[in-house]
Order: structure tokens, then sequence, then C-alpha cells
């Protein structure tokens, strides 16, 4: 203990009476920030005096280039009283709460909970008769013969460890050393009392002043007591006396496995026996029970002794509910699907019986054909047709699927076939998809199957309150849906379809919690882009589909925003695992032979002038206001953040797109020099050529539209923009011209939902970091029905923040690639580059 010069002036007696006081919670009477304070005081050795009077104590503090200051301290029925020479009335207090560590501090050396001597004219009398004095902290009681031996006795209960202590005198009997009776008690047997409780006190142990005893109860100071202080004991007190419960928790800390008996119950449902083992030994349910609750860490268990619930099982527990639900020991329900829970197989074992283990067998090879199916319709391509029959299978075994298939394979078709061949008897069945997409699924059922009815959920027409018995196919968008997401509650479908389902990749937005609240038998989404942003997209999904396979989403993010790349890898393996059996993605190269090649070329554009000059405006002014780390930008100036990227954007498209350029010449932009050089190229060679143009830019397409009529006076050239009324009108007039067109197109009208197979040349003309954007455009043009080879271009601005980007996808596809996934944001830009000038600091021409 380290040594401290503090004065103390005391008496036996009134070690006695302090001794009472402390032992009560005084720490409760203060305040969280006082308490704070006064330790502080207290470590820093600022406590200069202690006198100590049965009625009150007096602390004596001296700060640093300040005078002395007192706190005195008188003890009432309701705590302790402070007072104090100082204006501020908490420093005061303070100043008493390191006074009261002070006191507790020389109690810890001077004395234990002992019997005291026999009462003299109704006042304690001192154990060693000499006046009041100052003295140096250390007792100096009489040295006497020890007459007996002392020894700790050390006993298990429930929640921690006891300690007591008895003498053994020479004839072999035994008293309890902690007990008040009328016998004084010799010096030096009360120095051994003492230093047992000073040492007590520094192992974590309190005083019970009720039961005469010490406990403990924190698991990982009795853990280190065992393995450390006891030896420390023993060779200053002799051998401890420990009952079975503490040689128990001598024994060391043991692990605890999470074991879960798995039955089938019903068609879809498990039942799950939950239960703690400690190696061949199960724990009693009860005590399993408060393990549960208790979650990881170490814990006492009767008769176990010390157990320690590591992390991973007590997530398992977690998220499989158990310590919620308060059911373990006792038998739970859930889907059968959550066998492949995502965290579950981390801390739990599985302990499947035979029929589960013939279903699990099942599912893993619903990719293959289902024999028992009915004959498809021959129109199907092989793949579709395994495609339908995989979604039956699912459905079979109770579960639930994604089809992720890449854009244009014909997802629609898949689903319309299912809907007729394997149809839910007196259920009607709901698809949801974007309002641009509604009459695409329409037109599809009636061409394919037009003996099915539909029906368009709007205002008015909705499917609650029908006295038709027929099935019927409702196709709803996602705005109608959440417009009448209060009748949900009310109507139960067969299948719920979501196309398109990366519309609900936000889970906290309002139409994804409509789309949660549909209730159908067998629920299926769709989408060529599982993960359009970021790994939670798939989260968002699998709560639509599978409500728990994945876990809770905070747990989710937490391993999918790992710090450690190796950790974050590992956890997209074991995420690929889980999905795999109910997910089913195939690429254009792998079932679509017929379908002609995909040519990709960067399109490297010269930057004008003009460019250069607004670019460098840009960057440099960003730099001012943001500093050059991008990290902190993106913290604190977000927004700027973000509308800098936008504005160099569109910079590297044209300068006239800046707020306040005027009436800037868009021939001043290389990128739009480049495009006309290539479409007369284009088109000068192939009579029938067609020309699809992207842009997220809609002024752009505007100034680019009187460009191109001016360049090509005699071609055909259409527009699809989020202001186009009538999608399908200009779609279908560019679809069937003879004559070679153009059409211009938002990536945010024409991004999903329509087929423009007739064109062979596509121009991006402002790529950026999310290839999955760029995928959905350039399958509108590569899907089945394409004939020619289509050549696409990525416009890219040379020495720009374009070309960065571009570069950065290329040498991070492997890991794209490997969680379905692609560069999340511009939020993933802090991960790979360092500064703002590493992102965008113009090149070099090459």
């Amino acid at each position: 203990m380290t040594t401290r010069s503090t004065s103390r002036n005391y008496n036996e007696a009134s070690l006695e009476v302090w001794f009472a006081n402390v032992m009560d919670p005084w720490e409760a009477f203060f305040g969280k920030a006082i308490l704070e304070r006064g330790r502080e005081i207290y470590r820093r050795d600022q406590i200069s005096g202690l006198e100590l009077g049965e009625n009150e104590a007096i602390v004596h503090c001296a700060f640093e280039r300040k005078d002395t200051c007192y706190a005195v301290i008188e003890w009432t029925n309701e705590g302790p009283f402070v007072r104090s020479s100082l204006d501020d009335s908490n420093l005061g207090q303070s100043v008493a709460v390191a006074g009261l560590y002070e006191i507790e501090e020389l109690i810890a050396d001077e004395i234990a909970p002992l019997p005291r001597e026999p009462k003299r004219s109704g006042k304690i009398a001192p154990l060693v008769q000499e006046p009041t004095k100052t003295r140096s902290k250390g007792p100096s009681l009489a040295a006497e013969p020890i007459k007996r031996k002392l020894t700790p006795k050390l006993e298990g209960f429930g929640s921690g460890l006891r300690l007591t202590a008895y003498w053994t005198h020479l004839d072999g009997s035994v008293q309890s050393a902690f007990q008040s009776d009328e016998k004084p008690v010799p010096s030096a047997e009360r120095e051994l009392l003492i230093r047992l409780t000073g040492r007590a006190r520094d192992a974590g142990f309190t005083f019970r002043k009720e039961a005469n005893d010490f406990v403990l109860k924190d698991a990982e100071r009795i853990a280190v007591f065992f393995s450390i202080t006891r030896r420390e004991w023993e060779a200053q007190l002799g051998q401890l006396d420990l009952d079975f419960e503490a040689r128990k928790m001598a024994e060391g800390v043991h692990e605890i496995k999470v074991v879960g008996r798995v039955e089938a119950d019903g068609r879809d449902a498990m039942r799950v026996d939950w239960r703690l083992r400690m190696g061949q030994r199960w724990l009693d349910p009860k005590d399993a029970e408060v393990l549960a609750r208790a979650g990881r860490g170490m814990h006492v268990v009767r008769g176990f002794g010390l157990v320690r619930i590591g992390e991973a099982q007590s997530e398992a527990l977690a998220e499989w509910r158990v310590s919620a639900a308060g059911q373990l020991g006792r038998k739970q329900t859930w889907p059968r699907y959550m066998v492949f829970s995502l965290f579950g197989e981390r801390g739990a074992e599985l302990d499947l019986e035979e029929e589960l283990q013939s279903w699990r067998r099942a599912l893993v090879g619903s990719a293959e054909a289902d024999e028992e199916s009915k004959d498809l319709p021959e129109f199907l391509r092989h793949y579709q047709e395994m495609g339908v029959r995989w979604m039956a299978n699912l459905r079979k075994q109770g579960c639930h699927g994604l089809l992720a298939d890449e854009m244009g394979l014909g997802k629609t078709l898949q689903v319309l076939t299912l809907l007729r061949y394997d149809p839910i008897a007196r259920r009607d069945s709901l698809i949801v998809c974007p309002a641009s997409v509604v009459p695409v699924w329409e037109n599809e059922l009636r061409r394919w199957y037009p003996e099915l009815k539909c029906e368009i959920l709007r205002s008015g027409n909705d499917f609650t309150g029908r006295d038709d018995a027929s099935v019927t196919i409702w196709i709803a968008s996602y705005t109608q849906l959440r417009r009448h997401k209060h009748l949900l509650d009310e109507s139960e479908f067969g299948y719920a379809v979501l196309d398109e389902a990366q519309q609900i990749k936000n889970p906290d937005a309002k139409v994804t919690q409509a789309c949660c609240a549909i209730r159908a038998e067998c629920r299926l989404a769709l989408t060529g882009t599982p993960i359009e942003n970021r790994l939670l997209d798939l989260w968002t999904l699998f709560r639509f589909l599978m409500p728990g396979l994945l876990g809770n989403r905070r747990r989710f993010e937490d391993c999918a925003c790992a710090p450690s790349l190796d950790l974050r890898r590992s956890f997209e393996k074991r995420l690929r695992r889980q999905i795999a059996p109910f997910m089913l993605r195939r690429q254009k190269e792998q079932v679509a032979a017929e379908l002609p090649p995909k040519v990709e070329v960067d399109l490297i554009c010269p930057i004008s002038p003009m460019q250069r000059t607004a670019y460098e405006n840009l960057l440099d002014q960003g730099r001012k206001e943001m500093g050059n780390d991008l990290r902190v930008a993106m913290e604190t100036s977000a927004m700027h953040f973000f509308e800098l990227l936008t504005r160099l954007r569109q910079v590297c498209c044209d300068p006239g797109l800046l707020p306040d350029t005027g009436a800037t010449d868009i021939r001043q932009s290389g990128k739009v020099q480049m495009l006309l050089t290539r479409l007369e190229e284009a088109l000068e060679s192939d009579s029938g050529r067609k020309v699809v143009i992207f842009s997220q830019f809609v002024h752009l397409l505007r100034r680019l539209k009187p460009e191109i009529q001016k360049s090509f006076p005699r071609l055909r050239l259409y527009e699809l923009t989020g202001r186009t009324r009538n999608r399908s009108g200009p779609v279908a007039k560019f679809q069937n011209e003879e004559g070679p067109a153009i059409i211009l197109v938002s990536l945010r009208a024409g991004g999903t939902g329509i087929t423009l197979h007739a064109a062979d040349y596509v121009f991006l003309l402002d790529p950026w970091w999310n290839p999955a954007v760029e995928n959905q455009a350039i399958d509108r043009v590569h899907r089945i029905g394409q004939e020619r080879r289509v050549l696409v271009y990525r416009m890219i601005t040379e020495g720009t923040i374009e070309q960065r980007i571009q570069q950065l996808k290329k040498e991070k596809r492997e890991l794209f690639e490997a969680t379905l996934g692609h560069l999340g944001s511009a939020r993933d830009l802090s991960e790979h580059l360092g500064d703002l000038e590493d992102l965008a600091e113009l090149l070099p021409a090459e």
C-alpha cells in the first residue's frame, strides 16, 4: 500500500465508531461528479491531516498554490453531514469524500470486525490504554503470545464467496473469530484479525454488519483471488478452509457450451430445447436461465464453481432471444429456416433430429429439378424452368427466396409461371414493383398467361370487401402499397412478390415497413442487384423474406462494418454460406449462351480549357472550406462534400451544368465533342443502328438534345426522363423504328423496367462509383431478345475524379464480387483514398 504523508490524530474508540460509520454504503449520499473529484483528491495525496473524534471527523486538505482548507464530517441518522471552510460547497463535499476514503484506508490497517472490550461507564474503553495522540500510519499493538490459531474460512453461496474466520484452541475446539461477546481480545490476536480485514478489503470483499461476515460477488475478482491472492494469504496465514462450493471455484474457470435440441413441429416449424453444458454435465434449467439473462462473462454457478459464457455463445443466445423470452429449458417454436440462422451457428450447437436433417438436405438441394412438379411450358428456357422449380421447392419446404438473376434473364416470366403452375388455392397473390414497371407486369401477364385474373391496386380498387371468389393477382406500386398499408393487417396472400426489391434497401423507410407488414404463405424478392449500396441492403431483403435469419440489425451492421478487413471478409464468407439455400443468381454468360457478347470500353475524353479552369476552381474552394482530409470532411461537412462531388462530376460532363454559368456553349465539353464524333462513326456505318445515351443529369440531356438534332437532322430522337408521362410511348417507338434512332434516357426513369434491346450502342455519359447502377442501365439493352453485339462506352474525362473512381472500381473488383456487392457509396471513398487531393486532383495527360 502506498505510504502517505497524512497526519492522523485518533484513538481506538474513535476508530471503532468510524469503522461502523463507513461500513454503511456512504457513497450513495454523494453525487457522481463529487465522488469523482473526491477520488482525484485522494489519489493525489492532497489530504494533509485527519482528526477522528467519536462525533465528528475533521479533514484537512492542501491544494497546490492555495491555502489549506478543511471539511468537517458529522454522522447523523440520515448519513454524513458536511460543512467546510470553502465557499464552493461542492468542492467542500469532495474534500469530505477524499477524507472518507482516507478513513477507510486507516481502518483497513488498524481495525477489523472484532468483539469489543467490556463497556465501562457507558463508553467504549480503548483497547490500548493510552491517551489520544498523533502518530504515523501503522498499528503499534502490544506484542503478546498467540495462544490459538486463526483460520480464514471461505464458503460459496448462490451469488459469490463468503469469508469468515475461526480460532482453533490447543484442545482442538473452535470458536468464531467474528462475533460479539464480552471477552477482550489479546492485542496479538487482534492484530491478526486487523490484517485479515485489510486483506479482505483489498481483495474486494465487503463487510456485512447484519451477518458479521465478508462477501465477494464479483466473479472476475473471485477468479483472481483463487489464482493469485489465495497463495499470498496462505503464505501469511496458513491453509485456508474451503467448503465444497469454494473448492469448485478454486478449480478455475470452466467454459459453457450452448446446445439446442431441434425437433420438427408441424410442416413449417421446429421446436428448440435450449440447454447449457459444461463438459458432460448439464446445468440445471433455472441456473441456465439466470446465466442466459446475464449474458457473456464469468459467473458463479452452484455445483460448478466459476463458469464463463463466451462472446459467441452469448450472441447466439441473444440472437435466438432465449433470455428475452425467458424460456430457457423449455421448448420454443421457430420457423424451420432458423436452422440456417446466421449467428446461431457461431456459438450454439444444434442437434437436429432425422426429419429435420432430411428437410435440410432437401432444401440445400433445391436448385435441382423437382420431379414432382407439373410439366412447364416449352417456351421457357432451361434455366428459367429451373428457376421456377427452385421457387416451388422453397415453398414446399416452408421457406422463401431471393431470385437474383442478372437483369435481362426473365425473372418476371419465371414468377408468372410459378403463379400459374403452382398456385396457392383460394388465395390472391400480390406483386409489388416500381410504378414505372406496373404496366410491364400487366403486359407480360396478358402476353403469357391471359387466363389469369389481374387487378391494379389504386384508390377505389383494393383487395378488401370483394365478393368475387376467383383468385386474383394484384399488382401494386410501392407507393400505392404504402398508401394502403392499413389494409394489410386484414389481408393474407398466397404469394407476395417484391420486384426491384432493392427499393426496400432502407430498413427505416415507410415503404419498407409496409412491405414487411405483408402476410403471405410464400414470399419472394426479385432483383438483379441484391446489394446496391451496402450489405445492409441484403439484411433488409431477408427481413422481408425470413425475419430473424440474418440476426438483428445492430449485430449485422457491427460485423459488416468491422474495422478489420479480415473480419469483414470472414463475415461476408459466412453470410454467403448462410443465404445460399435461399438465393438463386445466374449471369448471362452462364445461362444465355445465345446472347451476343457485350463489349465494354472506357472512353477517355479530353478536358477542355474551360472545364479545367472550372474544375480547379471548385477543388481549390473545396480545400479551403473543408480541408484535405476526406474522413474529416465527410464527418463534419458531409453536405458540402457531396455537393462538391456533384459539381466536379458536372464539370466533367459539361461546365454549363454549374449554377450561374450563363449561356455556355455545350461544345466547351470535351466529353460532348467525343460523343458527337463517336455517334457520327456509329451511325454512318449502319443505317439501322440504334443508340441509347444514359445520364443521371436530366439538364445535360436537355442541353444535348438540340445539339444532336443539329448534327443529325434526319435522325429520329426520343427522350425518356422522370417527366415523361407515358413511358411506354417513346420506348415502343424507339424499339419499332425501322431506321437509325437515338433515345436519351435518365437513369432515374429508365434504369429499370424497360427493354431497349433494339439498340446495340450504349453511352454512359457520367459513370460513377456504383457499378450496380451502370449495370441496370446496360441491361436495358443487353438482355434476352438482343441479336447484335452490344458496345458499351463509359465516357470518362481524362485526369479527373471520374478516372480515379474507375481505377478504384477495377482494383477492388475482387472484393466487390466476393459479396455480390460493389463499392457502396461516396462514404466508402475515405477507406481507399486518404485525402481530397488523392480523389479529385487533376492528373497530367498521359
